[in-house]
């Protein structure tokens, strides 16, 4: 109630705007409500606004109580104007997430001069560690209200006030408690950070004298919200193992969501099981909807639970290995907790992430970056970094809300002020440090996640040995292995290592000059031999960029790529200058080396430099010249067993030289899992040409188990799979509008919920600047970051996606929110793939031997975005399908889905309505005649069916054994 309202800051406006969307110049203000704190008296303003043209349909769903008939009877903003104005006085005004306000405030109603302030910003300081910071979740989490996620003006205002008030009563809360008694935050900015003394919120962040809390007790105070979840203690056998799966009961005890036992999951998690008691090696392709995660997390969680109980310290542990940190997040966040909690382990075994260094901050880079200090947005990101690091609980990079990455601009400072690989020592740091807490954790971890990069160097063997582990999606492995253990020298990195020399903190020549007086200055350091010697490796670098441009390696926007040894034939004759210049530059590093390695030697003996940390930093830069001296020279030999590959920037900035091993299969022997006791791979897309043979070939697996899960899904039913005739090729100028007009038609006919997925990063740039024109006034939105992939599952959104190649695999979209699919290409290798051209000429293989493997599981990868559930259905689409039907045929084939139809995009199109219709109404009928049959109430178990398989539909009444539904915009009734 208004009447209840109080304010911990006074002489404030708190203020929301409600909007037809997201872009000022084509979007309109529909909608203003604030509340004003003056001298202590609270009032209210709110109006609607007559709007000018369409208001998306979308809007009257997310705005709760909002009719078309009040807007369209409302005032014109022109005449509202001047009461809005007089209202706001010259008050500050608080805003959550204030950017979107400023921007439409000042296009329509420039005259408002008012300060604006941001409560987002005010919470992104004062709790750093919430990973969202959206007015619902803030509501959630640190109060104690019931709030819906419907949005008016007025209410938002209202909103912005309580979570302002919960979180100043929670800072001063935490200070009062801290040992630090003197040390408030408030203080703290004043004396350290001089672009936040005039920071909006500065003067608000220090408690008033004879503050009283009384009025405000919807303040959480804990940390952390946690809904705790009941449970019915449910006896468990855990020698049952995969038995265990069968038991609903176990699964849906505290109702959070509804288990479904799935056909073989317990065969699959057997065979899992029996790998690992008999430390085997397995290739178990497990297609979507399987229960893959489900089936393995039980099995790791019970043998490491039961060994544990044995004092089986190596059996106890178990690493289970990602492609993606997505999925990484999604075991550590909720599958792994949640399964544990069901099988009452949770208390019992310890679990964690592990990733590799640069993806932690370390607080002292942060700490010696100088880049924060040059304005509030600088001062406000070090505060931010600082705040969060502080108790070293926190610290992963990814983790980071992406809106706070982006409003603090981190991306310009994270190479500066992440873990640091060679110069981060874990066993000796003092701080505060997540990583190293996370480090010192793992000997006692009895599940531990990782990531294939990790894993192929995996980093932490004195530590934690890897005994048995799960590796998913092990189909990256084929491609990825390449760049795991390839060998690079590149110009950029090598030029910020020899600015070391003379810019470090402290600078290399500072160390040696440390180092050589705390010996009895046994050396004479040539300063400036040294830097002389570094100015002439930097002088070679620039003569090959030189090289490059004048001979017009680069033509277009795209770096250019080569193998060495095999370049195409206009190049043949450029490899012998490129390679003597190659070579200057590599004897210009060794004397620079050697130099520096003689210093070292010279100065200190062998039984004098035990933990001498100098002596350790500059090791570590002389082990990095020799380095790159051996990259460079190793690049210079051809080699039947390496491609020898050349980058050069396209801009001529950089150029990369690399020596990629094409055994891999030795490699992953040798290097990953020498001394594991069990391996299994897994996958719903191991097989190629209905084959294990090709991937355990290429990984050195010959001898490992394979075992294959049936399809979980109808994929013929429930999919139909079109290559389009009349879009054009890829690189006509017509493709990127005949695409985009296509995209956008089909949203039009679907009501969005579409995945555009792309080969080439400014193809997909192309089409979202067209399709911007063409969505332009509509409530059509087009988004290419991978986080907002979320807004698919809102029924009232109509949203396109146009995700690059990361977006191919770790999207999980089950239900109405995805149901087409679309791809601009056949990933197809272009003949110039350097790593393709070296196993064609020295392996003898020909292209599709090559080429084939990578695209059948690329695009197996993609069909499995579309089908996630058992209710699930659409399109897949290829927009340029190419002119090899050999490809399109293999690809028929090794989908095991519907026939691959060629059609243009007018029949398309014409038979969309049709299709969709007809599996929304199976998808009706399958779940109203299973309800009929449990005797339950239609309605009721309806929509909670409906809203648990994610699908949208809504089942208003039944009346005369009428069946009405509501959908996104249409009305469907019927006799089922």
């Amino acid at each position: 109630m208004l009447e209840d309202l109080i304010s911990v800051l006074d002489n404030v406006i708190y203020l929301d705007i409600e909007t037809t969307g997201l872009d000022e110049t084509c979007s309109e203000i529909i909608e203003i409500g604030a509340v004003k704190v003056k001298n202590g008296v609270i009032t209210t303003y709110n109006t609607l606004i007559r709007p000018r043209g369409r208001v998306p349909i979308s809007i009257y769903s997310l705005c709760s109580d909002l009719k078309e008939a009040d807007l369209l009877s409302a005032r014109s903003l022109n005449s509202i104007k001047q009461e809005v104005l007089e209202f706001l006085e010259d008050l500050p005004l608080i805003c959550h997430n204030a950017n979107f306000e400023r921007k439409f405030l000042s296009f329509y109603i420039p005259e408002i001069k008012n300060t604006i302030m941001d409560s987002m910003e005010l919470a992104i300081i004062l709790e750093p560690w919430r990973k969202e910071y959206n007015l619902n979740s803030l509501i959630k989490e640190i109060t104690n209200l019931n709030k819906d996620e419907l949005h008016r003006g007025l209410s938002d205002s209202i909103d912005t006030l309580k979570v302002v008030n919960s979180l100043l009563l929670r800072q001063w809360n935490r200070e009062e408690n801290s040992r630090k008694k003197n040390k408030s935050l408030h203080n703290l900015i004043i004396k350290e950070y001089q672009y936040l003394q005039k920071w909006p919120w500065t003067k608000h962040l220090l408690k008033p004298p004879f503050f009283i809390d009384e009025g405000y007790t919807y303040v959480n105070y804990l940390e952390n919200k946690e809904e705790e979840l009941k449970l019915k203690k449910i006896p468990i056998d855990y020698l049952k193992y995969e038995d265990l799966l069968e038991n609903e009961e176990i699964w849906n005890n505290g109702g959070d969501f509804g288990y479904q036992y799935r056909k073989d999951q317990k065969e699959f998690a057997k065979k899992i099981r029996e790998n690992f008691e008999k430390g085997e090696r397995i290739f178990i392709e497990a297609p979507t909807g399987s229960g893959k995660t489900f089936a393995y997390v039980i099995i790791a969680a019970i043998e490491t639970y039961l060994n544990k109980q044995k004092n089986r310290k190596d059996d106890a542990s178990f690493i289970i290995s990602t492609n993606t940190k997505e999925l990484q997040n999604q075991l550590i966040e909720r599958d792994i907790p949640t399964i544990l909690k069901k099988l009452r382990l949770d208390d019992k075994l310890n679990y964690g992430a592990m990733k590799g260094k640069g993806n932690y901050l370390c607080i002292e880079r942060i700490n010696r970056c100088e880049e924060f200090q040059m304005d509030e947005k600088g001062n406000l990101a070090l505060l931010f970094l600082r705040r969060l690091c502080e108790n070293g609980n926190y610290g992963d990079i990814e983790n980071i809300n992406y809106l706070v990455q982006k409003h603090l601009e981190l991306d310009k400072y994270i190479r500066e002020v992440n873990c640091d690989s060679e110069q981060c020592k874990l066993d000796k740091c003092t701080r505060a440090c997540f990583l190293r807490k996370r480090y010192n954790e793992l000997p006692e971890e009895n599940i531990t996640v990782i990531n294939h990069s990790l894993l192929a160097c995996w980093p932490y063997t004195e530590k934690k040995k890897i005994n048995h582990i799960i590796i998913d999606e092990g189909h990256n492995l084929m491609e990825k292995c390449y760049d795991f253990f390839a060998e690079e020298f590149s110009s950029a990195e090598f030029i910020q290592l020899l600015d070391l020399i003379e810019k470090g903190h402290p600078s290399i020549i500072a160390m040696l000059l440390t180092l050589n007086a705390s010996y009895g200055y046994r050396e004479t350091i040539e300063k400036d031999k040294i830097m002389y010697l570094a100015n002439d490796i930097i002088v070679n670098i620039n003569i090959l960029l030189n090289d490059f441009r004048s001979i017009r390696l680069v033509s277009g926007e795209y770096n250019f790529t080569t193998e060495f040894f095999l370049p195409r034939e206009d190049l043949k004759g450029i490899t012998n200058a490129i390679g003597s210049e190659i070579s200057v530059l590599k004897e210009s590093i060794y004397p620079l080396y050697k130099m520096l390695n003689d210093y070292i030697y010279n100065i200190t003996l062998d039984d004098e430099i035990d933990g001498d940390i100098d002596h350790k930093n500059l090791s570590d830069f002389i082990a990095k010249l020799k380095s790159a001296f051996d990259v460079l020279d190793k690049f210079l030999e051809s080699s039947v067993f390496y491609a020898k590959i050349l980058e050069v920037d396209s801009e001529y900035k950089s150029f990369t030289l690399k020596n990629v091993p094409l055994n891999v299969g030795e490699l992953v022997n040798e290097h990953m899992l020498k001394d594991v006791k069990s391996t299994t791979f897994l996958s719903a897309t191991l097989r190629i040409e209905n084959s294990f043979n090709k991937i355990k070939k290429h990984l050195g697996q010959e001898k490992a188990k394979e075992f294959i899960i049936p399809p979980t899904f109808d994929l013929k039913k429930r999919t139909k799979i079109f290559a389009l005739k009349d879009v054009g090729r890829y690189d006509e100028p017509s493709y990127i509008k005949n695409v985009s007009q296509f995209i956008y038609n089909t949203a039009l006919k679907i009501n969005g919920h579409i995945l555009v997925l792309f080969n080439n990063n400014a193809r997909r740039t192309a089409v979202s600047e067209e399709l911007e024109l063409l969505t332009r006034g509509t409530k059509i939105e087009v988004h290419m970051s991978k986080k907002s992939v979320r807004a698919l599952n809102d029924k009232n959104r109509q949203v396109i996606i146009l995700g690059s190649k990361g977006f191919f695999e770790g999207i999980d979209v089950p239900g109405d929110a995805l149901s087409c699919v679309m791809l601009d290409k056949i990933p197809n290798y272009s003949p110039e793939y350097p790593i393709l051209r070296a196993i064609t000429t020295y392996q003898k293989k020909g292209y599709q031997d090559v080429n084939y493997p990578q695209v059948c599981i690329k695009a197996k990868q993609i069909y499995g975005r579309l089908i996630r559930s058992t209710f699930d259905y659409g399109y897949f689409i290829i927009l340029d399908p190419g002119q090899n039907s050999y490809t399109i045929r293999n690809l028929e084939r090794d989908l095991n889905g519907p026939s691959i139809e060629f059609s243009s995009t007018t029949k398309v199109l014409s038979e969309m309505e049709f299709d969709y219709n007809n599996w929304r109404r199976n998808n009706i009928n399958t779940i109203i005649n299973n309800i009929k049959k449990s005797n339950k109430s239609i309605k009721e178990e309806f929509n909670n069916e409906s809203k648990k398989h994610k699908l949208f539909w809504e089942l208003l009444k039944v009346e005369n054994d009428m069946y009405y539904f509501e959908n996104i915009n249409f009305k469907l009734n019927g006799k089922i």
